[in-house]
């Protein structure tokens, strides 16, 4: 089914779950269906030998072939549209001039009409087409009338039909109406939302900075090496936490975080105090605010222990990080070729406490350790939204 959403109606030529796909596989079902009916009622008036019907029918199949091939490329949704209403709407008009072997169906296409109308050009075009519709209905029951000539209907049963037409379309006008009154309130309020989580989140990463300067302010007034180290370190943990709300409401996303680009943020601030090279291989994933803040801060950790215990003073170290998908896993991986250490010893440092706990928190997560050839830490994880 998605195949042929995708494909064949061609919905791939715009965005999934939007209303303008929508409109696009609906327009290009309506011409398929129309297409199929009135050939199979063309080849019967053929039949029948009706052949005013069958040629208006043949062209009328022609102008829609011709809209499906040359959609979405030359003919847009609206064009196409108006293309596929034109030719219904001649159709349904001659069909009340015309005889034909079953008339009743012009009756059908006359109720289906105006919902299609509403549904692809909305409220304002809506009431024009619908305009130009019973201005077009209206001078056959008055020629019908005046001339006194009897087409496929009486004059009387054509008023009715005038009548019924104007009812049907003016509820759809009343329910398209309120429903487009809807959307706009609602995307007024989502405008509101995400100013509101933007403005949030900008706060956030300000009030972090400003505590992560006091951080630094008290640092500076430590003389022991061991605690300005950990005051350190705590600020770039605040810096890792700050930087996702960063990413949010750059980007606009307040649900999600890109975490190739928030990963980038963290390394290019390492960076800027280390002479170590740092490599990330990682891919376009999205990620919940929550997975990718503890992802960053193992990151964040992991790295940072590298660039302190990894390597000697006078070398230069390689740290490759990568974050692959995998079909049911994603797969952390942090690596060093450093000297490692002794993996059968009992490892206390706040660092590797920290990212053992924080990679528990991660769904169906697993944790590894290698020391042969440096240090690879690697971590399996799913994601909740792929359940």
């Amino acid at each position: 089914m998605n195949f042929i959403e995708s494909e064949i109606l061609k919905g791939k030529y715009f965005v999934a779950n939007s209303r303008d796909r929508l409109r696009a596989t609906m327009v290009n079902l309506f011409m398929f269906v129309g297409a199929f009916i009135i050939l199979l009622y063309a080849y019967d008036n053929l039949e029948h030998r009706y052949y005013i019907m069958m040629i208006v029918e043949l062209l009328i199949v022609l102008t829609l072939t011709s809209a499906y091939l040359l959609f979405p490329h030359y003919v847009s949704i609206t064009t196409a549209s108006y293309m596929v209403f034109g030719a219904f709407t001649f159709l349904l008009s001659i069909s009340f001039v015309v005889p034909d072997r079953y008339p009743e169906l012009s009756l059908f296409w006359l109720a289906s009409l105006p919902i299609f109308v509403f549904f692809f050009l909305g409220v304002n075009r809506g009431i024009r087409w619908s305009g130009y519709m019973f201005v077009i209905l209206l001078i056959i029951p008055l020629t019908s009338y005046i001339m006194d000539i009897k087409f496929v209907y009486d004059w009387e049963l054509l008023s009715q039909i005038l009548f019924g037409y104007l009812v049907v379309s003016y509820m759809l006008y009343i329910i398209e109406k309120e429903r487009s009154s809807y959307e706009q309130r609602l995307s007024v309020a989502l405008e509101e939302n995400e100013m509101l989580f933007k403005e949030v989140h900008h706060r956030t990463k300000n009030n972090m900075q400003v505590i992560m300067g006091l951080l630094e302010t008290q640092s500076f007034k430590i003389d022991n090496p061991k605690y300005k180290k950990m005051f350190e370190a705590h600020v770039d943990r605040l810096k890792a936490m700050s930087l996702i709300h960063k990413n949010l409401y750059t980007n606009n996303l307040y649900s999600e975080v890109d975490i190739g680009v928030y990963l980038n943020d963290i390394a290019k601030s390492l960076r800027s105090y280390t002479h170590h090279n740092i490599y990330l291989d990682i891919d376009n994933i999205r990620v919940d605010m929550k997975s990718a803040m503890n992802i960053g801060l193992i990151f964040n950790e992991a790295v940072t222990n590298s660039i302190e215990h990894a390597f000697m003073e006078d070398e230069t170290g390689d740290i490759e990080v990568k974050l692959k998908a995998t079909d049911m896993h994603y797969i952390l991986t942090i690596s060093d070729n450093g000297r490692g250490f002794d993996a059968t010893k009992k490892y206390s440092s706040l660092g590797m406490t920290l990212i053992e706990d924080l990679s528990s928190t991660l769904y169906n997560s697993s944790f590894e350790i290698d020391t042969k050839n440096g240090v690879t830490i690697l971590i399996s994880f799913e994601l909740k939204e792929d359940r």
